[in-house]
């Protein structure tokens, strides 16, 4: 695990620093409460069951209310762990689709036993080039979705689905130097024309010979600044999806509404026909089939959150208490992300998906 940390992440100043380990008493030292961790949530044990394991082995002889103390007072140091894994692993050198980098940003949820709603909120940053993931943010239910939850740096370009398509949470991207293709619904934002009139979207849509095209749009976001902020214009890139994508969506969006008694909006049913996105890349160097084709590299995110929810094992949470279920959930990270790592070094391992976004 030592191996594992980067240079100069020192184990028991971190833990004191953290309020982690504070006595010498049952633990000896911070590294023996990292295996502590590692073995209760890493390897899935009771705290009984860690107890045993830790006695029986001379690492450590504690009571399981002790243990859970000290687990409960560990997890923001944990999870500092976690941010210095995922760190270090960005460091990696990345392919680039020319010379951008591609990342997508998407979310998971994970529950609690007898939970019938999200308790906690797990948002990942994946770089495409690399097959990995570059950022992890651990919330409560009150962590929404939004495109600020990644750190971005210039000629990234993030792909993220339409829960993240926010009118706030757009400009933040490209004041960092950075691009978005976001998927957008017909009720997602508010459009309007780039000389502030109001949009009729399923006029435009109608009007479309083509069944790739675009369209410039300005995103409404609300009130101004002081100083007022130039009008946010973006490109809406649209694709006329073929009749069987378009009825299977449209069988879809019925079945949900019979399902709570209601019927779909009409609206809903026409905006199934299409494909949309709003894109901040140029239009000159980065035509409407080059971003559908980028956008299509997102569902790479789907396998690598169930490849990184199988390796965790985040279905599994065990812990109601929450600074002990934050604890189990950044060890279960601490270990899938060095599975990763060692996975990433295997020379004759497969390639993830089915192709390599950097050409």
């Amino acid at each position: 695990m030592r191996a594992r940390l980067p240079a100069g992440f020192d184990l028991e100043a971190t833990a004191r620093l953290r309020g982690a380990f504070t006595r010498v008493r049952e633990i000896k030292n911070a590294e023996t409460l990292l295996r502590l961790a590692l073995a209760y949530g890493g390897l899935g044990m009771s705290l009984r069951e860690t107890c045993a394991w830790a006695e029986a082995g001379g690492i450590a002889r504690l009571s399981d209310p002790s243990l859970l103390e000290r687990l409960c007072k560990a997890a923001p140091w944990l999870g500092d762990i976690v941010a210095a894994l995922i760190a270090e692993q960005a460091k990696v050198p990345a392919g680039r689709f020319a010379g951008y980098r591609l990342r997508v940003l998407d979310g998971t949820s994970i529950c609690h036993p007898g939970a019938d709603r999200t308790t906690w909120r797990l948002h990942v940053g994946y770089d495409l080039a690399t097959a990995q993931v570059d950022q992890l943010e651990l919330t409560d239910i009150h962590g929404a979705e939004n495109l600020q939850r990644l750190t971005y740096a210039p000629r990234d370009i993030v792909l993220a689905d339409r829960y993240y398509a926010r009118p706030r949470d757009l400009r933040p991207v490209i004041d960092a130097g950075a691009d978005f293709i976001v998927r957008t619904g017909w009720n997602s934002l508010r459009l309007l024309q780039t000389n502030g009139e109001p949009f009729d979207l399923f006029a435009a849509l109608a009007a479309q010979q083509e069944q790739e095209g675009e369209l410039q749009v300005r995103v409404h976001e609300g009130m101004t600044g002081t100083p007022p902020t130039p009008p946010l214009v973006l490109r809406l890139v649209v694709r006329r999806k073929d009749p069987q994508q378009a009825q299977a969506e449209q069988e879809r969006l019925l079945k949900d509404a019979r399902k709570r008694g209601k019927q779909p909006d009409p609206r809903s049913l026409e905006a199934a026909k299409y494909i949309l996105l709003l894109t901040s890349l140029p239009a000159a160097t980065f035509p409407p089939a080059d971003i559908l084709a980028l956008y299509r590299f997102r569902w790479q995110i789907e396998l690598a959150f169930k490849r990184f929810k199988s390796l965790a094992g985040l279905d599994s949470l065990p812990a109601k208490k929450p600074e002990l279920a934050q604890a189990w959930l950044y060890a279960r990270l601490i270990v899938a992300i060095i599975a990763e790592q060692i996975a990433g070094q295997v020379p004759d391992s497969p390639p993830s998906g089915c192709g390599n976004p950097t050409g």
